[in-house]
């Protein structure tokens, strides 16, 4: 230790210092003893620091024996000795010596701060790898005391190897040879140290108590943590009768779903013997494409009583309905419920746009296979290309597109493109698609049955083809990106009302 040894060294100018200054202030004693510290200990360290207080403290909380410290008769010895030296190095050596012990002091104590430090992190390190390896060891040790080892081994307990570090500091619990070699081999550890080493021990030696049964969970609920939040019963918990109504107001505005469904239940309440009527494909093409991704169609199925068979349990993916669980209370409500979807306002619509769009998959069509048109047909169309404005060349001008339907619907021949200057016209827009489509899209957009849509607007609203057919693009919002579609229209369209959003020029900022 460089404290020890630095005490030991000490020469007589420090000593006779450390028994002139034998009576300390109370004051400082009483600082020193609040902090927890024995009064003879205080004493000590206060003649050993020149009743610095500072200084003291941390001599006391480094854990410096009190056998280190010099004792009064050793003092009054040095003192014996220096006063035959005689007077005439007294006070200019004193003072020289004082300096010196001063600042081997100050050394001492920083360089002991940062040993302590160091030996502070590995010997927490050593612990927590020393006590993982030693769990099983000490477990062992517990359950032998407790008479738990069986009696077929014969074999002594292990005992934990000593080069294990005792983070508890009690010396009681270790053998005679262990205590001394641990002493020989002891270094000064601060308060810091012993705590955080009973810490880490208790933590990693802690064997969880496997009696109690009555452990809390680890993680709460959420009626726990939110009592007054009250969660909506899921859909498979409720009646029978309700799960039915519920999928069948979500089945509602897909067409054919509600047609395929209704169907299937009837084939099945007029025919409950025969397997085909109770068994649906999932991997059909029409099943996949009108009701597997319907939201609420297998949902109704499944409170129909129907059952998922997938590849793992009979080698099909399939919906099956057992013949012990056919009802017939459950077929009437299924059957009343999807006939009175039929009758709804979402029902009808939806039957209209599947209308609209087999009619512009015709169209569509006729634009692909125009060697199949007719004479006439391919008159009225080139009469139509004859008054449209000559296509500008690559570089110069917007592309137009225009979409038959939705888009989702994915039409075949349903998307046609062509560039136009900024100052063409609406007009020569319908003269072109009157070309490529033939007269009859014309017609139903004149007399509004359908309807020229832009679809860069939001809200998508309705263009008036006979107001604005002398509009140039440039006007309209058209150029230079023109997205056009061409959708069913709205009853209020279909009536003759106007449009109050239908703003265009300058006050879109077209100029």
């Amino acid at each position: 230790m460089v404290l020890r040894k630095f005490l030991n060294n000490a020469t007589g100018g420090l000593l006779t210092a450390l028994t002139n200054n034998s009576n300390t202030n109370s004051e400082e004693i009483q600082q020193l003893e609040a902090m927890g510290f024995p009064r003879e200990r205080i004493v000590h360290a206060l003649n050993a620091t020149d009743n610095n207080v500072e200084q003291a403290a941390e001599l006391l909380l480094l854990g410096v024996n009190e056998a280190d410290y010099p004792t009064s008769s050793a003092a009054a010895t040095t003192t014996n000795r220096n006063n035959v030296r005689g007077n005439s190095n007294n006070v200019n050596e004193g003072a020289h010596v004082a300096a010196h012990n001063e600042e081997q002091m100050r050394r001492a104590i920083e360089e002991s701060l940062e040993v302590n430090q160091r030996q502070e992190s590995d010997n927490l390190g050593r612990a927590e790898v020393a006590s993982f390896q030693n769990n099983d060891d000490t477990n062992k040790k517990k359950n032998k005391s407790k008479g738990v080892v069986g009696k077929k081994t014969g074999k002594t307990p292990v005992v934990a190897s000593a080069n294990v570090i005792d983070l508890t500091g009690d010396d009681s619990k270790q053998p005679a040879a262990t205590i001394s070699k641990t002493k020989r081999n002891a270094t000064v550890k601060s308060a810091a140290t012993v705590n955080a080493g009973k810490a880490a021990a208790s933590r990693f030696t802690k064997t969880p108590n496997t009696n109690n049964k009555s452990t809390s969970p680890t993680s709460k609920t959420l009626s726990q943590t939110h009592p007054n939040v009250k969660l909506p019963t899921k859909l498979q918990s409720k009646s029978k009768e309700e799960q039915i109504l519920r999928t069948a107001n979500r089945v509602k505005p897909h067409v054919m779903a509600v047609d395929t469904l209704l169907r299937v239940l009837l084939a099945v309440r007029s025919s409950p013997d025969n397997i085909k009527f109770r068994c649906i494909d999932r991997t059909n093409a029409n099943y996949v494409q009108y009701v597997r991704d319907v939201p609420g169609a297998e949902d109704l199925l499944l409170a129909m009583n129907y059952r998922l068979h997938n590849y793992a349990t009979s080698g099909k993916n399939e919906l099956r309905l057992e013949r012990h669980l056919v009802d017939d209370a459950l077929l009437y409500l299924g059957i009343s419920a999807l006939e009175q979807m039929r009758e709804s306002e979402e029902y009808k619509m939806g039957k209209k746009l599947r209308a609209f769009h087999a009619e512009m998959r015709r169209i569509g069509k006729g634009q692909r296979e125009q060697q199949n048109l007719t004479e006439g047909e391919m008159e009225v169309r080139l009469q139509y290309l004859t008054r449209c404005p000559k296509e500008p060349p690559l570089g110069r001008g917007a592309i137009m597109n225009v979409q038959l339907g939705d888009e989702r619907e994915k039409i075949d021949g349903g998307l046609a493109s062509r560039r136009f200057d900024g100052d063409d016209t609406l007009a020569d827009v319908l003269n072109w698609l009157g070309g490529c489509y033939g007269d009859e899209l014309l017609e139903k957009m004149r007399s509004r049955e359908w309807c020229l849509c832009d679809l860069n607007r939001y809200p998508i609203l309705p263009l008036d083809v006979e107001k604005h057919q002398k509009k140039t693009l440039q006007y309209l919002g058209l150029f230079p990106s023109g997205k056009l579609g061409v959708r069913l229209s709205e009853d209020s369209w279909r009536d003759g009302d106007e449009i109050m959003d239908d703003i265009h020029g300058s006050a879109r900022g077209l100029g």
